[in-house]
């Protein structure tokens, strides 16, 4: 017994060593990033003893927001006739003075820990280091427990990081990806650089071969272009989602985004990495040097280009060219302006077009023109549309418009023609803060977001968001009539609702729309923004003017859009949500609804709620109410539903044939005492003895889905405050 004892100590400090060891291995991310052969071949070999050998590849650096992180393999090759364990051994990560970083294996690798004779084995590892530790800076220190030594340990070999190594593919080289257990090598071609007055606009295609024998799924990567200064723009991904890759395939997924214009253009690189929610950091996955770029003159970006007809001289500038999502299939709407820079007026000439993709196919348009111009007097201009639907999965790399007009003969003859890449054709997003100015002739608006409200469900939810719209004319006028859809942060699409405003806006007034979708409970919400755009039907843009009997040929375009033009968007702020308690200044925009002195009386069966109320309207504000409920609620505090009472909010709006007495029975706008509720309940009187306290809660009830917006405690037949 003695013995042992003495023992111990030593057992727990090889317990311990071991333990503090396990802390300085790190863990293999979900897609092991890799290096080229010449970077992996860079690094010594540190013998082991017994034909076997250790060496560091696939090392890299990655900055971001959470600061620098290392990410490196250890690659042990066993050629001997006995298995090799990695508890056995053990790796420090340093920089040049000698302070040590931990390094930790990454969570996929945790489990691996024998090299089984005649073979070889991975393991990846990760360590934070400091912002100003460059890759040059590192050293790796290998050993080998040893408990015969004092310390238990020995050194078996130091390796530095080269001096001429370097993470980054040259241009016209790939690296290689562990993804899943399958090798893929990642290369860039085919980069072109568009320009506009803003911004450098690169497109890039990345080539993924897969090189192993089974087929692979692409993970959510993230992308994005570093400039020499360290600079990083973040890339969208085309192609990505569910990219499924057989063996020896190759597929490309297309790069796009946008870089200041001011920031240099020499020598960028894309570095790819992967967000590990274990670890929630980004770990680099692969770098790669850009080749060549090819200069392309981008028209779609506010050049103006001008053609004559036989009425004179006319000026285009193209706007914008968006690709939209509509139902089971997409939208390609090209935005320009018609100019008049001449002297005299000019009549709006019979446009019409097609857009012609990667060169051989066309999509024919139609052009939309506000139903308010007659024609350009000098020195104005006027906002056009063309657009025509293509089958969303249809991918393409180049588009051209190519503008055609009819002239006085019936010949159809081109104009000019604009041209972009695709993936440049994603609507710019706008702070929730900010707002949006609709310029056309008649509609002139501003919008903004309002709030985000969601109206519950026992298995969905109504997600709603209220958009203000300012009237910038100077006379009363129908707003235009809007399509809406919401995209989530994975690119899912939406369709939503929007409830309009039917009455005529005045100088300055303002409106409130309701866009609601009906989501999944859970859908995750973060990064969830607005697309919105003008409806139109027929080639007719569409406005809440309802159709009268003597326009028999316009009547239909009151009916439903058939697409949208004019797209803009807004990402969406959080959803506040508020519940008033005591029940004072409720808010059910555009009224604001105030509670007291609530009671209750039970005679009989019959149940009674009696309070006073006071309801105001926003006069400057223009709201559909239109499926908007307000809903009461007592419910004792022993979980009995007592009184549940519903009214329209559109019946808060005073009638001519109601009387005096109608606020005591129905909600009025207005200031008024006494207003009661009641029904029967007889199970109520047989529960009287179990009544104390009941929580009167008022709801706003939405298409059958609800929120909490007040609530208050009170006594059972006492009056409140």
């Amino acid at each position: 017994m003695t013995r042992i004892c003495k023992r111990f100590p030593i057992f727990m400090a090889f317990a311990i060593v071991v333990f503090i060891s396990l802390m300085f291995l790190p863990v293999s991310a979900f897609a092991d990033g890799g290096d080229s052969d010449e970077a992996s071949a860079a690094f010594e070999r540190i013998p082991l003893g017994g034909n076997a050998y250790a060496e560091i590849k696939q090392l890299k650096l990655l900055s971001d927001h959470n600061g620098n992180i290392v990410t490196f393999n250890l690659h042990i090759s066993n050629k001997s006739s006995e298995s090799l364990s990695l508890t056995d051994y053990w790796i420090r990560l340093l920089d040049k003075d000698g302070d040590l970083f931990i390094a930790k294996i990454m969570p996929q690798d945790k489990e691996k820990t024998k090299i089984a004779a005649g073979s070889s084995q991975e393991f990846s590892y990760y360590a934070l280091v400091n912002e100003a530790t460059s890759l040059h800076d590192l050293k790796f220190r290998f050993g080998k427990w040893d408990f015969s030594r004092s310390p238990f340990e020995r050194q078996l070999g130091e390796i530095s990081v080269p001096d001429d190594f370097t993470q980054v593919a040259p241009a016209g080289g790939s690296q290689e990806i562990k993804m899943s257990g399958t090798i893929m090598e990642a290369a860039l071609s085919d980069f072109n650089l568009g320009k506009n007055e803003k911004n450098s606009l690169p497109n890039v295609t990345l080539k993924l071969k897969n090189l192993g024998k089974y087929s692979v799924t692409v993970p959510d990567y993230q992308f994005s272009v570093r400039t020499l200064e360290g600079y990083t723009y973040p890339l969208l991904a085309k192609g990505l989602t569910d990219l499924l890759i057989n063996s020896q395939e190759t597929k490309e997924i297309t790069l796009t985004g946008s870089v200041p214009a001011n920031v240099s253009t020499e020598g960028w690189q894309i570095v790819v990495t992967q967000y590990v929610s274990d670890l929630k950091l980004n770990v680099p996955i692969a770098d790669l040097e850009l080749p060549k770029k090819s200069e392309q003159e981008v028209r779609s970006s506010g050049e103006e280009v001008a053609f004559t007809d036989e009425n004179g001289l006319y000026t285009t500038r193209m706007n914008g060219m968006y690709r939209l999502p509509w139902e089971d299939t997409d939208i390609l709407t090209a935005d320009f302006t018609l100019m008049n820079k001449g002297s005299d007026s000019l009549p709006i000439p019979q446009l019409s077009g097609y857009f012609l993709l990667d060169g051989k196919v066309k999509a024919a348009a139609k052009v939309i023109i506000p139903a308010k111009v007659l024609g350009l007097p000098k020195d104005s201009s006027v906002g056009m549309q063309m657009a025509a639907k293509v089958p969303y999965t249809y991918a393409f790399s180049n588009i051209e418009l190519v503008l055609q007009e009819k002239t006085s003969d019936g010949k159809i003859i081109d104009v000019l023609d604009f041209e972009s890449q695709a993936d440049l054709l994603h609507v710019p997003i706008l702070d929730a803060a900010s707002s949006f100015e609709l310029t056309d002739a008649g509609y002139q608006s501003k919008f903004s977001i309002e709030n985000v409200v969601s109206y519950q469900a026992q298995s969905t939810e109504q997600y709603t968001v209220r958009v203000l719209i300012e009237n910038q004319e100077k006379r009363f006028t129908n707003l235009a009539k809007l399509v809406a859809s919401f995209r989530a942060a994975n690119g899912t699409v939406y369709p939503a609702n929007v409830l309009d405003v039917e009455e005529k806006v005045g100088p300055g007034g303002k409106a409130l729309l309701i866009v609601s979708s009906m989501l999944p409970k859970g859908v995750d919400k973060s990064g969830m923004n607005l697309l919105l755009g003008e409806a139109v039907k027929d080639g007719k843009l569409l406005t809440e003017e309802p159709a009268t009997d003597d326009d028999d040929d316009d009547s239909e375009d009151s009916g439903d859009a058939d697409m949208y033009v004019k797209p803009f968007a807004f990402w969406l702020p959080q959803e506040k949500t508020e519940v008033g308690t005591p029940l004072k200044g409720v808010s059910l925009a555009p009224y604001t609804l105030s509670i007291d002195h609530f009671s209750t009386a039970l005679n009989n069966n019959e149940l009674s709620l009696k309070f006073n109320y006071e309801i105001v309207k926003d006069m400057s504000t223009s709201v559909n109410t239109e499926g908007r409920k307000i809903v009461f609620q007592i419910n004792d505090t022993n979980g009995l539903r007592a009184i549940e009472w519903s009214a329209d909010l559109s019946s808060f709006e005073p009638r001519a044939n109601e009387t005096p007495e109608t606020p005591q029975s129905k909600l009025k706008v207005g200031k008024h005492k006494d207003f009661k509720i009641s029904l029967a309940n007889g199970d109520l009187l047989y529960k009287l003895s179990f009544l104390k306290t009941y929580d009167f809660n008022i709801y706003e009830e939405f298409q059958g889905h609800r929120r909490l917006l007040g609530t208050m405690k009170n006594d059972w037949f006492v009056t409140s405050e």
